[in-house]
């Protein structure tokens, strides 16, 4: 391809990847989606008296559900991309590296959280429309803008501290540094894709998790005058850490989609 970018080839890549995507995706979907509805079940079936189920906390557990879904999205849609013998289809798409780049990334970033989020969304209010016992209170789509998919209760002044810290898109940029990761390594490994990328990042995670207790540690051996001192010094932390995680969501994100964009290129078939 002599052109980086055409808008009709790029439509036509758009197109074509929708037509394949609920016969790739489908299934995935519908068993994501059915995972509330089996939880209400067994809530309404066993519950003895009504007990409301807080919107934010409904609304968490469906994010955490999207992103599920975000992850699985490119080994189920483009399995056979990395595939020198399985991927010439893929690669005999009359588009650009780019234009099959930019289009795997709208299905996997974009469209995949916003269906999911969508249907999950419908179902749970019509589930709260039941009578009954019913265990929801209220409908999820109430507290959409107001929920955190990570949650923890922290000090008071700590709590305050992370709020007043407004960071465009975090949680955005968040979830694609995720997502992001599974994108590049759905091109780097040819079987296993999911299974081994989580493997990685547990791995990683212990390694961040040893590093950040050798942290408290010494945070712990620290010597303060007062107590205000520790007050002042541990809120300076938390914000240190806040930005910290966000500029590194931004730069996982560039870089992998970057990788993902050059795997692509350099893919021979």
């Amino acid at each position: 391809m002599n052109k980086t970018f055409d808008i009709k080839r790029f439509g036509n890549v758009l197109r074509h990847d929708a037509l394949s995507y609920l016969q790739n995706f489908g299934w995935t979907l519908v068993v994501l989606l059915a995972i509330p509805i089996l939880i209400w079940s067994i809530l309404y079936v066993n519950m003895d008296e009504p007990d409301a189920l807080m919107n934010n906390e409904r609304y968490g557990f469906l994010l955490c559900l999207a992103i599920i879904a975000m992850i699985l999205a490119p080994s189920r849609l483009y399995k056979n991309a990395n595939d020198s013998r399985k991927g010439i289809q893929f690669a005999m798409l009359p588009a650009s590296n780019m234009e099959k780049f930019l289009s795997m990334s709208i299905y996997c970033l974009v469209v995949t959280p916003i269906l999911y989020l969508a249907g999950a969304v419908a179902i749970d209010s019509i589930l709260a429309l039941i009578p009954g016992k019913n265990p929801y209170g209220g409908f999820v789509f109430e507290s959409i803008f107001s929920t955190n998919l990570v949650s923890i209760e922290l000090d008071p002044e700590f709590d305050k501290c992370a709020q007043e810290i407004q960071l465009p898109l975090s949680q955005t940029f968040m979830n694609m540094s995720f997502v992001s990761i599974f994108m590049f390594t759905n091109m780097i490994f040819k079987k296993r894709k999911v299974s081994k990328t989580i493997g990685i990042l547990l791995l990683i995670g212990i390694a961040l998790m040893i590093f950040c207790i050798r942290g408290v540690i010494r945070v712990e051996n620290i010597d303060f005058e007062t107590t205000e001192a520790m007050k002042e010094y541990s809120l300076l932390l938390v914000k240190r850490i806040t930005y910290t995680l966000y500029t590194c969501s931004i730069l996982i994100s560039i870089i992998m989609l970057s990788l993902t964009y050059f795997k692509i290129r350099k893919q021979k078939y």
